[in-house]
């Protein structure tokens, strides 16, 4: 076990090491094709400011940035200091030692600044920028790059520049008309419904304590999305009848995806060099799904 520690060690090193001497050229494999045509004054990041002196955003609170590990250093089994699987109380206890505007920084020194006030959220998102960057889920765009066959693009949340605001001013009109989110209504009721049914039948009658809650929650969501999204109930919040093997394994893929999604943000980021357990994961889930 000590072996292999000292070896994962080294082995990050050594990939830490090649990330900073080959900053620019892993910027142009990655970032630069997603910024493609994108005008860097339509960039709110890239809006020149007045010429005067300013704290940087390395001066923003956060834990201890270590080299080639950023801040991602609190998520290893040594430390033991958090939990991937408590990330909501990992991002409450930074609030409460940091404050309301916390960096967190990724092994390829890569900030990413979090904010909690919500007045905060309010100017970032009101801020006019016609092609606003957004950090994208790297191992989406990276399988799916991999995969034109299937894919046209990374997806609206991944994608940048003219490409995001083609996608983003196609789906406008669909996801704000009042008349078409009525529309949905009956059909989410009818989810709601068997949500609180398939509750009252789970929980225990002398505790009303609900067993794996969190399950319970994923399989409302799923249901959810399919109604919107497919036109039709899957059956995920069935009380009684036994779901087909393809649903389960639908929803088992749906939960792997998310799994392989947060270990591959805050894991050390070995994926993009060889195909991790993590990477084998998320691709046999893409695979299942899209079939």
């Amino acid at each position: 076990m000590v072996m292999a520690v000292i070896l994962l060690l080294a082995l990050a090193l050594v990939l830490g090491c090649y990330c900073a001497i080959h900053r620019q050229k892993i910027s142009a494999i990655y970032l630069k094709p997603l910024l493609k045509n994108t005008p860097l004054e339509d960039c709110y990041h890239a809006t020149p400011i007045e010429q005067r002196k300013r704290r940087s955003i390395w001066d923003i609170p956060g834990p201890q940035r270590i080299p080639f590990l950023g801040t991602k250093w609190i998520f290893l089994i040594f430390f033991r200091r958090y939990k991937m699987t408590k990330l909501h109380e990992v991002y409450a206890d930074l609030n409460r030692q940091y404050g309301d505007i916390v960096l967190e920084v990724m092994p390829s020194n890569v900030p990413i600044v979090h904010l909690y006030k919500r007045e905060d959220l309010d100017k970032v998102l009101k801020y006019p920028s016609k092609y606003p960057f957004r950090p994208p889920t790297e191992i989406i765009v990276m399988y799916r790059q991999s995969r034109p066959d299937r894919y046209a693009s990374v997806g609206i949340v991944n994608e940048q520049g003219p490409m995001w605001h083609r996608l983003r001013s196609s789906l406008t009109s669909s996801i704000t008309s009042p008349r078409i989110l009525q529309n949905f209504l009956p059909a989410l009721n009818a989810v709601c419904d068997d949500f609180v049914e398939l509750l009252r039948a789970k929980r225990d009658p002398q505790t009303q304590i609900v067993a794996n809650f969190e399950e319970l929650a994923n399989l409302m969501g799923l249901e959810a999305v399919c109604t919107l999204m497919l036109g039709r109930r899957m059956g995920f919040l069935s009380v009684n009848a036994t779901q087909p093997e393809k649903i389960s394994q639908l929803a088992a893929a749906v939960k792997q995806l998310f799994i392989s999604q947060r270990d591959s943000y805050y894991g050390l980021g070995l994926w993009k060099y060889f195909p991790t357990k993590t990477y084998r994961e998320f691709a046999r889930a893409e695979d299942l799904i899209y079939e």
